[in-house]
């Protein structure tokens, strides 16, 4: 804002002593001339009053559109007059107006003007020439009526009043009364109103020394409320610093400190201890509620016109930030974060440069980048500092433990991802994903509602439709694992989880593979879940794909691993599967289907089964449908049939025959459902 006065004060104190000469001794048209020429803009003048007193007053002066005033008064010294000098002691400025257009370094068109109409006029054309200038006469200029009015195009106008500038050697000083400020950056309007103002400006580069202006208030209109601003104010301690504006806000009674710095153009770095941030609402995502949260430490935002681009960084503690979202779970949640690190926000690239997450004991780092065009692209480190795995667990939001109530352990974890994306490449090779684990965890007590060791006896389940019944050995259609052909279970093992017998709950590559897929349709479809992820969440949780049942899923998938053999887990997904509308467990299914024990499945028929997982409602619409294999159907159980055959379970020899066996299904199969 102090910029806005010092290029008119300059301009007048400068502009106007250029054409004295021409004032006393011309016509107003040579004056028009002189000027114009001078500021290298159209030069315009009402009229022009001189008398032998020295005082000179012009009416209606314009230079172009930048600058205009009612009149222009200058008071000649007798001593000046005549030695033919005209040296003005003090310049009086009525009605003035000023338009400035500010480019992004900073400049703007009247700081321009001010410099050009610094430089001496060459005697042989009144043009200003590059000469160094005289040391200047004039005491001051004051604005003697009205205010002074700068209007900064698309942010707003700054409006003084009693407006002084005493010229020194250096430049001039702004003395000001009254500093209204009014602006607008997008959705957020500002209001400032400060008692008083001063400031030092170098002439004729138009660069700023020392600033001040206290005494004031303000006002912030944003999306979401208004702000109250009391102490307000600006201040530039030395040349070269930053522009800095302290303040307090009004939390319901209670001030709040808040300190600005305007570093340079663009560039803000903001400090504040638990501001409310319930007027700020509209500037987050729907899903983040600020309406009781408050936030502490320092944000640092810079814009790079040029490359349109916008850094953010920060350090400091976001306190009752709800969240809010499908994704989440279904209940909102209420965290208090730490947050540190920078992003960049670019036109396709997404940049994370260590940042890192606290909640409780959790200290989460992010790095790396993400190209969102097309095709996607980029690489994220994320890791998860070692801690105690007690702490770790409580650190989780209440809203997200669940079933894991009661659950007690001691030792530490701490844990590490890479993933990186390319999605340019051939499909099944545009993700990998590398993870490195420190799992010291001991449990000492298993979580009541969902202990793994229930799941090796007979306990009562509830279904995916809501139905419940008690599931284990010696209950009806209870499926024993030994009593089954090898190629039954093969099946379901090649459908769902080839690396059922190789890993220990989780399969990264499998996750790789289905992250590329959600990618590349931009949805989020599959989950890469193993049969022991798929048992845990048959077992205790719901069918939600949210990040809370994920959560609870990890350690119920760890604890399930640790409790259980392999072959005691297998059998309890057979048991439990839906393999049509209603219809759970290997023995019902294949009585179901083709009046048959588990026991008697062809391979054909077993691979059936297994293709049923994935798609257990719309697979059996399709085949009812058709009255038998729809070509989707039978495509879906060739593909079971191959990995059969690459895993092992069944030679060549038998593929090929597997696919020519009729499936034989039961005619009751095939009625409505």
């Amino acid at each position: 804002m102090t910029s806005r006065l010092l290029a008119a004060t300059a301009l007048a104190a400068i502009g106007v002593p250029c054409g004295a000469a021409a004032l006393v001794h011309a016509r107003t048209a040579d004056v028009v001339d002189h000027l114009g020429r001078a500021a290298g803009v159209p030069a315009t003048i009402g009229g022009v009053d001189a008398d032998l007193s020295g005082r000179v007053r012009l009416v209606d002066v314009a230079l172009g559109s930048l600058v205009a005033a009612d009149s222009v008064e200058a008071s000649i010294a007798a001593g000046s007059l005549f030695s033919g000098q005209l040296g003005a002691d003090e310049i009086r400025v009525a009605g003035p107006r000023v338009s400035i257009d500010v480019s992004p370094d900073g400049d703007s068109d009247l700081a321009r003007l001010v410099r050009r109409l610094a430089k001496p006029a060459s005697p042989a054309t009144g043009v200003a020439s590059n000469h160094a200038s005289a040391t200047p006469r004039l005491r001051r200029i004051v604005v003697s009526s009205g205010s002074l009015v700068a209007h900064v195009a698309g942010i707003g106008e700054v409006e003084a009043d009693d407006v002084e500038l005493v010229p020194d050697a250096g430049g001039v000083r702004v003395i000001t009364g009254a500093l209204r400020a009014r602006g607008a950056i997008g959705d957020v309007r500002g209001e400032l109103v400060l008692a008083r103002s001063a400031a030092e400006v170098a002439l004729p580069h138009v660069a700023f020394g020392r600033v001040l202006a206290v005494a004031g208030t303000g006002t912030i209109h944003a999306p979401a409320g208004v702000i109250a601003l009391h102490d307000v104010a600006l201040g530039r301690l030395a040349a070269g610093g930053a522009l800095e504006l302290r303040a307090s806000l009004d939390d319901g009674g209670v001030e709040r400190p808040i300190a600005a710095e305007l570093t340079s153009p663009g560039r803000i770095v903001v400090h504040g201890d638990h501001v409310p941030l319930a007027a700020f609402g509209g500037f987050f995502p729907h899903a983040i509620g600020v309406d009781d949260a408050y936030a502490t430490g320092t944000l640092e935002v810079a814009r790079d016109a040029a490359a349109h681009s916008l850094s953010i960084s920060g350090d400091g503690t976001l306190e009752r930030v709800r969240l809010s979202h499908k994704m989440l779970g279904e209940q909102p949640i209420t965290v208090t974060t730490a947050i540190r690190g920078a992003l960049l926000v670019g036109p396709e690239v997404l940049a994370l440069d260590h940042v890192g997450i606290d909640v409780g004991a959790a200290h989460w780092t992010f790095s790396g980048w993400l190209r969102h065009g097309q095709p996607m692209s980029g690489a994220v480190d994320v890791g998860l500092a070692s801690a105690p795995c007690m702490d770790l667990l409580a650190a989780l939001p209440i809203e997200l433990r669940g079933p894991l109530d009661g659950m007690t352990m001691t030792g530490t974890f701490g844990a590490h991802a890479h993933v990186a994306i390319d999605l340019a490449a051939p499909l099944g090779e545009g993700v990998t994903l590398a993870t490195e684990l420190a799992n010291h965890c001991d449990v000492s007590a298993e979580p009541p509602a969902a202990d793994a060791s229930a799941l090796a006896t007979s306990v009562e389940h509830t279904f995916a439709d809501g139905s419940r019944a008690r599931i284990g050995k010696g209950t009806p259609n209870w499926v024993e694992l030994r009593r089954l052909p090898s190629h039954v279970p093969a099946a379901f093992v090649a459908a769902e989880d080839a690396r059922f017998y190789d890993h220990h709950g989780f399969d990264v590559a499998q996750i790789a593979k289905s992250l590329e897929i959600d990618l590349r349709d931009r949805t989020i479809a599959r989950g890469g879940s193993t049969i022991s992820q798929q048992l845990v969440k048959n077992a205790f949780l719901t069918q939600r794909r949210t990040l809370d049942r994920k959560l609870q899923e990890a350690i119920l998938t760890w604890r399930l691993e640790a409790r259980l053999d392999k072959a005691t887990i297998l059998e309890r997904y057979l048991n439990v599967i839906e393999l049509g509308p209603h219809l759970f467990g290997l023995g019902a299914a294949a009585h179901y289907w083709f009046g048959e024990s588990a026991g008697a499945l062809t391979i054909r028929q077993a691979a059936f089964l297994a293709a049923l997982t994935s798609e257990p409602h719309s697979m059996s619409r399709r085949i009812r449908r058709a009255g038998g294999l729809d070509a989707d159907s039978r495509a879906r159980v060739e593909v079971v049939l191959h990995g059969m055959w690459i895993a092992g379970a069944i030679d060549q020899a038998t593929f090929e025959a597997a696919r020519e066996t009729p499936m034989g299904f039961a005619k009751s199969a095939l009625g409505d459902e």
